[in-house]
This record gives structure tokens, sequence and C-alpha cells, in this order.
């Protein structure tokens, strides 16, 4: 039987539509040589997305880099403020949670946001996106939402390991 299969037959998923998941698939796959690449084995949203950000932010792609923070800006921001989607975000429980959702949120109000800015901004969301797809019970219908937001995050963490000689 396949995954697709049991999940079907046992589970709360009755119909999966695996295009509609494809870069949510690939997202595990991508997290794993990220994790493994560029922070040592132990992938810590207190430590890496500043220090990867300081370290690459002149040598990543500016135009993959503006790209993917427009697209999250797109989807965050509406008439000038963070919209209902960015508010439900699970950022987390733990007291930074709040700091790393407002450096993102500013960033994204900002008129003017440097590189670093933006790719410190993105993988705090990598880092939640990641969080939250883990963690918790998740209705196939809500994933479904969620797979054009893991592309943007596998492009964008391509790019990173893809420097990953700066990454160290």
């Amino acid at each position: 039987m396949s995954e697709k299969q049991w999940l079907e037959n046992n589970r709360y998923y009755p119909t999966i539509e695996e295009k509609k998941l494809k870069s949510i698939f690939y997202f595990s796959l991508i997290w794993n040589i990220f994790e493994k690449e560029c922070c040592q084995k132990n992938a810590s949203i207190g430590n890496h997305p500043k220090k990867l950000a300081e370290k690459i932010n002149s040598i990543i792609d500016s135009n993959l880099l503006n790209e993917i923070f427009q697209y999250f800006k797109n989807r965050y921001i509406e008439n000038g403020d963070a919209n209902d989607i960015f508010n439900r975000f699970d950022f987390g429980r733990e007291p930074a949670s709040t700091t790393y959702k407002n450096f993102v949120k500013d960033r994204l109000l900002k008129e003017e946001t440097t590189n670093q800015e933006k790719l410190q901004s993105l993988l705090y969301i990598a880092f939640r996106l990641r969080n939250n797809l883990f963690h918790g019970i998740k209705n196939v219908e809500e994933l479904y939402k969620q797979n054009k937001n893991f592309k943007q995050i596998n492009s964008l963490l391509m790019a990173i390991i893809e420097q990953k000689s700066y990454c160290r």
C-alpha cells in the first residue's frame, strides 16, 4: 500500500491531491540539508536567522530575495498594516517569539528594507513555517493553502545552501 493510500484509508485525509502539497513534501528534505549545511545540524530561530543574514546578505541573489520578500509582503500586508493572516501566523510561545514577529512585521511595513533585514525576516518566517508544519494537527485543506509559501521558502533555502561555504 502506498503512503497516500494509507493516509487516505486510515487518517483524516479522505483524498490527497499530491500536486497541491508538492512544495511541502520537498521542504522537509531541503530543510534537512539547510540544517546540516548551514546550521551545524541544530537550527535555532534564536541564533541562525540573524547570523546567516549577516554573513550572506551581500552575496545572495538580490532579485530572488526581493521576489520572495515581496511575495510575503503581499501575503501579510494590506492597506499599510498587517492583515489577519499575519496576525494569526503563530510565531511560538517562547518570550522571544513576539520579538521575531515584530521584527518581521516592521520590515514588511518599511518602505526601504536592506537585504540583511529581508533575509533575516524571511528566515524567521521559514523557521515558523517549519515549526507550524511539524507540530499540531493539520487539516489537509489548510496545508494546500500553504504550498505556495513553502515553494517560496524552498527557493530561499536552496539559495542559502548554495552559499554554504559562507554559512559556517
